[in-house]
């Protein structure tokens, strides 16, 4: 019966039963020219990026959900975290602090966010981050000790506001869809897939710096 109320849902979508990413939040139109070259201006200058094996699959950019593994470490060598994680980049009204899964990337790690920007999905990418773009809601001049959420809610794994080394692993860059229809008078709402097959494809007469 599952089987066959999934098949249900996921045919109804495929006929326009659904819009991106829910109730909670939507997907803007578009980065805005002003925002893209802030961020490009960051991207260039705060970060330094070396790709160590270039991805052949769809490319992490804006209004995409991004699966990822990553290794965090200050400079010093000393290990942060080691691990899975996700973010959903480019949603208006996201809840934020309402997400208690403990591997979302918390929403002021910008340097992290911004140096998976343009990576395809397969690909290998160290980047160094400015403190500036660590805990980027902490003030510059916040105590040595100060710390701020790396990924999840429950404050376990923390990160001083610090330059970092960052190894990321990109697994998936899609948008997510959910379903909204009503079956039989019955309202549904439920996840359904995340979309990749209209996602941009790597551009190599690109700078690296560039904001998809």
């Amino acid at each position: 019966m599952l089987k066959l109320f999934l098949v249900l849902a996921i045919a109804l979508a495929q006929v326009g039963c659904y819009y991106e990413a829910g109730d909670r939040y939507k997907a803007t139109d578009e980065l805005p020219i002003e925002v893209r070259e802030r961020f490009e201006r960051d991207k260039r200058d705060l970060l330094k990026i070396e790709d160590l094996k270039i991805g052949d699959g769809s490319v992490a950019a804006w209004n995409r959900q991004l699966s990822f593994h990553m290794e965090v470490r200050y400079i010093d060598g000393t290990l942060v975290y080691r691990g899975p994680a996700y973010a959903i980049v480019g949603f208006y009204g996201m809840p934020e602090g309402g997400i208690t899964d403990n591997s979302h990337l918390f929403s002021q790690q910008r340097g992290i966010r911004l140096g998976l920007n343009g990576m395809a999905v397969g690909g290998r990418r160290r980047i160094t981050i400015d403190r500036k773009l660590v805990c980027t809601h902490l003030p510059e001049d916040v105590d040595f000790r100060a710390k701020c959420n790396l990924i999840g809610y429950a404050y376990r794994h923390t990160v001083k506001k610090e330059n970092l080394v960052v190894e990321l692993t990109l697994k998936e860059a899609c948008v997510p869809v959910k379903l909204e229809a009503n079956i039989w008078y019955i309202g549904v709402n439920m996840d359904v897939w995340c979309r990749n097959e209209d996602t941009p494809r790597l551009d190599p007469t690109l700078p690296i710096w560039h904001v998809y």
